[in-house]
């Protein structure tokens, strides 16, 4: 039996039916036209290329700028026995030709690549070679200066054209203005585009911001009212660490996530969460890609996120479930202004980029002319301490010269662990009568690496931790102390990043040609948090509206369950509340009396105090007397 899309979307991924808008892009798709798809976070836009892919013949290439996101959805992919790999950014020129190989001889269904990685000769010319159905270009916004994370590498994607002939392309992504939109078809020259859209509008998620004199006071109070899954944002990695400790001593289960913990240590934390085992987790913006957990009940920010793109995703992960959830973000009076100073004071302008990139060279001792193409292990914060280098504003230049294609960063953890036994035999028999524990890591480590004792080998912290079945931590912490005690020469180097380098060292003529692209990154960044700062401060328009504004969209009604629809109703709740107490006094002092002479009495409109009455009546505040006129209840 022939296949048809809907077949394919049972056959792997289980579903009979399509979510919104997804039906309509893949029968564009499969029509030949070329098509931006805009849903929102969690709205199923992978699917929207995958299953057309799966039914037209040849390869489909994926371009996107986010390793992780690659490396998820090839994963991802192969759970389903379909075809695809990525050309990641640690990739030497022999790895790359066998990937590239297999491309092109292994009957694959998916190449998913980096726009950088788009513009590699070698890469060009196999693509020319390749049968190609469909380019799929996600997180399509990068390509616009207007959009959240612009990344100028972005505008050579028209270049595949030239290589594949007539193939609809297919732009996704979950957060963009109409500006943007717009400026994103002209950009990837898509030829007569239709535009498939769903609304951000989330009735059942309330958006609110609380302008706070305690933040831990709130916090908690938010978190023991109301139990549940939670995610709790904050911008540091201490910081997330320091959180969760204090959310534990008041008895609120917690852990932290971010980018610089081992893969174990995610995956335990992550299941975690999942699992509610620990409800609460607090995370920078690292966590939370690719995690499709529905029941989350809070999003809580405790600093005002660099965009309302960045902002609306975050948030836009509770409540998937479509039960009431809530999105919190508390500041204080300071923090506006604080914000907007930390981002500007950070930002890495020409001549701080150009210092950093000679610093990553030297450190790497990368000679001039050399470099390209090849990755390292990176330890952030060790480089920023040989240098003396600003952590923030350090951090900010990586991720520029990262967008603007001249390394590519990884957030990956890795760990070189080195060791050579130095003892005799015998005095290592009797170093491990005194400790038992040690004994057992270390009689693992022998049975596992032959000629420890004659060179420094390279051993596997995790291998060992598994033979051993004891803790990655406690692995470590085993062989530190061998090292202490002189019975093993140790060489322990952990990374929190992989740095690959894209062009050949060539110090200020590298970044000299990119001035103008690097001075519109930080006049966005800038303008991003001005809107952000805005949109936080606002208490006078509805928060949805807002949002939902910024995207081109507009609703007939206000939410009624954001911050600012909550206090207008206390607002109004009070008023009534007030014109009620003086209808009873009134009434008090002056007997019944028709409706014209309340309303006199309140300096209100008759039909307002006509609805007032009412009210008072269906309640038994109030009753009605002869000839039209009201007394209280209970005379």
């Amino acid at each position: 039996m022939e296949e048809t899309a809907q077949s394919i979307l049972l056959k792997y991924w289980g579903y009979s039916s399509y979510r919104e808008g997804q039906e309509q892009a893949i029968t564009n798709i499969l029509n030949g036209i070329d098509t931006m798809v805009l849903l929102p976070t969690g709205g199923g836009k992978s699917i929207c290329f995958q299953v057309p892919a799966l039914l037209k013949p040849g390869i489909c290439i994926v371009i996107s700028p986010l390793i992780a996101l690659m490396e998820d959805q090839v994963q991802a992919l192969h759970r389903k026995n379909i075809k695809a790999l990525h050309l990641g950014g640690n990739l030497g020129i022999t790895e790359l030709r066998r990937l590239l190989d297999n491309a092109l001889y292994g009957n694959y269904k998916f190449l998913y690549l980096s726009p950088e990685r788009l513009q590699n000769t070698l890469v060009q010319e196999t693509i020319r070679s390749l049968p190609v159905s469909l380019v799929a270009i996600d997180e399509a916004h990068c390509i616009s200066q207007w959009g959240n994370d612009f990344r100028p590498s972005y505008h050579k994607i028209p270049t595949i054209r030239t290589l594949i002939g007539e193939v609809p392309f297919i732009a996704l992504t979950a957060t963009a203005t109409p500006k943007v939109v717009k400026d994103t078809m002209r950009l990837l020259e898509m030829k007569s585009p239709k535009l498939v859209q769903t609304s951000f509008y989330r009735p059942n998620l309330s958006y609110e911001t609380y302008s706070v004199s305690d933040k831990l006071k709130s916090i908690q109070h938010i978190l023991q009212s109301n139990p549940g899954p939670a995610i709790l944002y904050v911008r540091s990695r201490q910081g997330t660490a320091n959180h969760s400790m204090h959310l534990n001593s008041l008895g609120i289960k917690s852990t932290f996530f971010h980018g610089g913990l081992s893969t174990e240590e995610k995956n335990d934390r992550l299941h975690s969460w999942l699992n509610e085992e620990t409800p609460v987790i607090v995370a920078t913006n690292a966590f939370g890609m690719g995690i499709d957990k529905p029941n989350v009940r809070h999003v809580i920010h405790l600093q005002i996120p660099e965009s309302i793109e960045s902002y609306f995703q975050e948030a836009g992960r509770a409540g998937r479930d479509g039960l009431p959830a809530r999105a919190i973000l508390l500041y204080d009076n300071y923090d506006p202004t604080r914000t907007l100073n930390q981002y500007t004071r950070n930002l890495a302008d020409l001549a701080y980029l150009k210092k950093v990139y000679k610093k990553l060279n030297t450190y790497f001792q990368i000679s001039y002319g050399e470099g390209d193409l090849t990755t390292h292990d990176f330890n952030f914060a060790s480089f920023c301490e040989r240098y003396a280098l600003p952590l923030t504003k350090t951090h900010n230049a990586l991720r520029t010269l990262d967008r603007i294609g001249v390394i590519q960063l990884t957030h990956v953890y890795g760990r070189k662990c080195v060791l050579q036994f130095l003892v005799p035999s015998q005095v290592l028999l009797n170093y491990f009568d005194q400790n038992r524990e040690l004994a057992h890591i270390g009689q693992n480590i022998l049975r596992l690496y032959g000629g420890i004792f004659e060179v420094p080998t390279r051993i596997s912290v995790e291998t060992v931790a598994t033979r051993a079945e004891r803790s990655v931590n406690k692995i470590l912490k085993a062989i530190k102390k061998m090292d202490q005690d002189e019975i093993i020469d140790l060489e322990l180097f952990e990374s929190d990043i992989q740095l690959h380098f894209l062009e050949p060292r060539e110090d200020d003529r590298t970044l000299n040609r990119l001035g103008k692209e690097v001075d519109q990154l930080n006049k966005n960044t800038i303008r991003k948090i001005k809107q952000s700062i805005a949109f936080v401060t606002n208490d006078s328009l509805c928060k949805s509206r807002q949002l939902l504004a910024y995207f081109g969209e507009e609703i007939a009604a206000d939410c009624n369950i954001c911050s600012v629809c909550r206090q207008n109703k206390n607002t109004e709740d009070s008023k009534e509340h007030a014109n009620e107490t003086a209808i009873i006094n009134i009434l008090t002092e002056m007997g019944p009396l028709e409706a014209n002479s309340i309303a006199q009495q309140l300096n209100l409109p008759v039909a307002t105090t006509i609805e007032l009455l009412r009210s008072m009546l269906i309640r038994k505040k109030v009753k009605l007397y002869q000839y039209n006129k009201y007394q209280l209840y209970e005379l």
